[in-house]
């Protein structure tokens, strides 16, 4: 699965190169035979050679990177052959300064662009070299001046070719804040809950314990455990037992505040933080989630499930978010020794437990 997505990433890759290069080389040949027609050149292999090099060759390019076994490694080859052929087509207008500049700098743009300063220095030095070599073949013309027809054919370059450079750009720029945003997210939540992952919800949790350190603010630490979910994956499946997990979720979620944090601390184990918050305030709020969950019907015919909450309010004597999580698991545990679906609040001087 994962070649898969691969081969589709490097293909994508190739497809998206595909229209670039039609467009830019086809407006740079526009340039080209302008170009040469106001030389004068009648050589008719040189304008067979130009007709290959704007119109087919994007698309050989293409049926190359895309028949290849390495995609990317063809796609980067034919690159190179991009650069060579504008060192080619600026040796063959001879110069011909505005053409042969506007040439090199999108060829060199492409290059930064797709394979960084690195690849680019490599093609700009490929380019060089074969525009020496053929101007040499062509007996070294030099004639630099830029006719006004010339110009007239370069506008198009100027103009469209940004235009559809800077469009692609954003298309890839979108769809790479897409992925990072969904990487971010993944990295962030429980998958199967949506809630936070252990990681994330700790770090809440220190965030509410370093600002309780700071202003006294109260919260309370709440945990939750499904009451035998073993039996559950044992007597149902785990297909089951996953179904149960989601809908526990999402009654959580549903009884939570928007300045809640709740979370997965692991397997059927549950975890919120309650910021501005007492425990006489979050016993209420337990108390609701427990009744639902106790009521809600599963599909599953005889399925029935049950929660037991530990509860912990902030205090002087909690040293850190470790010790407020076990203080917190210990009143879930005691709630558990008392026979489940009920709730126990850890505080100070005394336990209260509440049925």
């Amino acid at each position: 699965m994962h070649s898969d997505q691969g081969k589709a990433r490097r293909l994508n890759f190739t497809k998206r190169m595909h229209p670039l290069r039609a467009a830019g080389l086809a407006l740079g040949a526009l340039c080209v035979a302008v170009s040469l027609y106001e030389d004068g050149v009648v050589t008719p292999w040189l304008w067979m050679a130009l007709a290959f090099s704007g119109l087919l060759w994007p698309h050989v390019a293409y049926l190359l990177a895309r028949n290849s076994a390495a995609s990317v490694k063809a796609e980067y080859r034919n690159l190179l052959i991009d650069a060579a052929q504008g060192g080619f087509w600026i040796a063959a207008m001879a110069f011909d300064t505005l053409p042969s500049v506007l040439l090199a700098i999108i060829l060199m743009m492409n290059q930064i662009i797709v394979g960084g300063r690195r690849f680019a220095a490599r093609s700009l030095a490929l380019l060089g070299a074969v525009c020496l070599l053929a101007s040499a073949a062509l007996g070294f013309r030099f004639d630099p001046v830029t006719t006004y027809p010339t110009l007239l054919a370069c506008l198009p370059m100027l103009v469209v070719l940004p235009l559809v450079i800077g469009g692609s750009s954003r298309s890839l720029g979108q769809k790479t804040l897409q992925q990072k945003k969904l990487l971010e997210k993944t990295s962030r939540f429980d998958a199967a809950t949506g809630l936070l992952n252990r990681q994330q919800w700790l770090f809440a949790a220190r965030s509410e314990f370093d600002r309780f350190l700071r202003a006294g603010r109260p919260a309370v630490l709440m945990m939750i455990d499904i009451d035998s979910f073993k039996q559950i994956n044992d007597g149902y499946g785990h297909t089951v037992g996953d179904l149960v997990i989601e809908e526990f979720a999402r009654l959580m979620k549903a009884c939570l505040r928007d300045i809640d944090s709740g979370g997965r601390y692991g397997g059927d184990e549950f975890c919120v933080i309650m910021p501005e918050t007492r425990w006489e305030e979050a016993i209420v709020a337990a108390e609701r989630l427990r009744r639902q969950v106790a009521s809600y019907e599963f599909p599953q015919p005889g399925l029935r499930c049950t929660i037991s909450v530990g509860l912990a309010e902030i205090n002087p004597t909690i040293a850190s978010v470790n010790d407020w999580v076990v203080v917190a698991d210990a009143a879930l545990y005691a709630a558990k020794a008392r026979g489940r679906d009920c709730i126990e609040v850890a505080r100070l001087p005394a336990a209260l437990q509440v049925g």
